[in-house]
């Protein structure tokens, strides 16, 4: 029975999700040394940057932030799912990004065939590079790693 399940997950292409890393917490990267930055620091760091993660999906996304707010993100659908249509073929999708108040980089991705995304996240700098989080008080919290270069 298992090697079963084994074989439909493969013939649905759902078995790379299987693979993939367990979600990172924020207990996770207390030995990276994690600092929250202020909004000055976020506005310093994205604006102008290529951002660049793995999608909660398993698809490689990339951007840049423009200094007016937008970008054209892209993503190799290779964690999209069986599903949609779009998987295993490159795409791209406008966005828009700013940071908010309490300092926090926020973006929204209009993808095409997947609903669209809109998040804002706090920027932890860690000894590592960078991760993003809802929020950096609870321990169990998921953060996100990003790679942010100028």
């Amino acid at each position: 029975m298992k090697h079963a399940v084994v074989s439909i997950l493969l013939l649905c292409g759902l078995a790379p999700a299987l693979a993939q890393s367990p979600q990172l917490t924020l207990r996770d990267i207390e030995d990276k040394k994690p600092r929250t930055l202020t909004k000055d620091e976020v506005t310093q760091l994205v604006a102008g940057a290529k951002m660049s993660r793995i999608s909660p999906r398993g698809s490689q996304n990339y951007w840049t932030n423009d200094a007016g707010g937008s970008f054209v993100a892209s993503s190799d659908n290779r964690g999209a799912g069986a599903l949609t249509s779009a998987q295993g073929r490159p795409t791209t999708a406008p966005g828009k990004w700013h940071i908010s108040d309490d300092g926090r980089y926020c973006i929204l991705i209009e993808w095409k065939g997947i609903p669209s995304e809109e998040w804002c996240r706090y920027v932890l700098q860690t000894t590592d590079g960078y991760y993003m989080a809802k929020s950096t008080t609870v321990g169990t919290e998921a953060v996100f790693k990003f790679e942010i270069k100028k």
